[in-house]
């Protein structure tokens, strides 16, 4: 049995128990019921999925996992794609990117790694290589990897995962940076929802009204020349998806797995929920939405996990930014749960 397949057979549903117990206390808590809202459903889930009643505030990593993608040729991007070098270098050198701030804010250890980028980048120091490739193939004219890549891409994140999983880490936030990636989003989210191209393809790095015309047709013609298969998660990912992709997802069962959660970002780490989804309905439950990109079909692409944002700033950035921010509000949700004190213990009759 490979690592993906072992991984998929360890994951298990939420621990009812624990969560009846948290949906509990938040009754006896000397609060109005409902007071905190969606904070009271974040704790109660994270209960369930640690298995504990009484969740300590958890250590979290941020997995920002790189990759090029081959449908660059077509010209679907408003940015070169030196640019998937440039950021990741300022992940990992400067420390000064978005993720790199939104990171600190969020007391989150940081993984950045190399999965494909289309660049020679072993001398970066504290990148971790895991590359597959110098790039995925062209999605227009036929499939962007093979499937044994596909399930390498995805092990790589189930390792991660479980590696941090050993040192404590219970949360893991999910991030990416790949240059045109946005247009395998939609044929992966277009693929498992059986969504055309113009109902999916947005605008990505804010492209032109032409270029995003001419977007669409990539994204339909990719679609057309692939038939990704919904049913078969690998398939999807091999055909229309990036090896970015791939670690995502990997992320995603390694942390189920190990009762870990994972906050998921925009529209990019929604389409790696759906492969991981497909693999294993189960790990569904691990997730944690965050905020509400402003790509057109990220909103009914998270309706369709069962998941809804907590957060809706208008962001087009991905890197785990609105992820960072959901750590934080979990903490403070952790924090109210456990030191407020019970009706009973403030002297208040029921």
């Amino acid at each position: 049995m490979g690592l993906l397949d072992e991984t998929l057979s360890q994951i298990r549903p939420l621990d009812e128990d624990a969560m009846e117990r948290a949906a509990s206390r938040w009754k006896d808590l000397y609060l109005g019921i409902g007071d905190l809202g969606k904070m009271e459903n974040m704790v109660t889930q994270f209960a369930g999925v640690t298995g504990e009643a009484m969740p300590a505030i958890p250590k979290c990593c941020t997995v920002i996992a790189c990759a090029d993608h081959g449908v660059y040729a077509e010209g679907v991007s408003a940015y070169p794609q030196s640019t998937t070098v440039g950021m990741t270098r300022a992940y990992v050198e400067t420390k000064g990117a978005a993720a790199n701030a939104m990171a600190y804010y969020a007391h989150s250890d940081m993984v950045v790694v190399d999965m494909g980028i289309n660049a020679d980048m072993s001398g970066v120091p504290d990148l971790l290589d895991r590359k597959i490739a110098f790039g995925t193939k062209n999605i227009a004219e036929g499939p962007a990897m093979t499937r044994a890549e596909a399930i390498r891409s995805i092990e790589t994140g189930i390792e991660i995962a479980e590696e941090k999983a050993k040192e404590g880490y219970k949360v893991f936030t999910i991030g990416e940076m790949g240059i045109s990636n946005t247009t395998s989003s939609a044929c992966i989210l277009g693929a498992f929802n059986h969504w055309n191209a113009l109902e999916v393809t947005g605008r990505g790095t804010n492209i032109s009204d032409e270029r995003l015309r001419h977007k669409v047709e990539v994204v339909q013609k990719a679609m057309d020349v692939n038939h990704p298969d919904p049913a078969d998660g690998l398939d999807v990912l091999s055909k229309v998806g990036g090896f970015e992709y791939g670690c995502m997802t990997g992320v995603i069962l390694g942390a189920a797995a190990n009762r870990a959660l994972t906050i998921i970002d925009g529209f990019n780490t929604t389409a790696s929920a759906f492969i991981a989804k497909a693999l294993c309905p189960e790990a569904v439950q691990y997730l944690m939405a965050s905020h509400l990109s402003l790509e057109q079909a990220h909103k009914k692409s998270l309706a369709a996990l069962g998941l809804t944002e907590y957060i809706d700033l208008d962001f087009r950035l991905g890197e785990a930014i609105g992820a960072g921010i959901q750590t934080r509000m979990l903490d403070y949700a952790l924090s109210v749960y456990r030191e407020c004190v019970t009706k009973e213990e403030a002297g208040v009759k029921a």
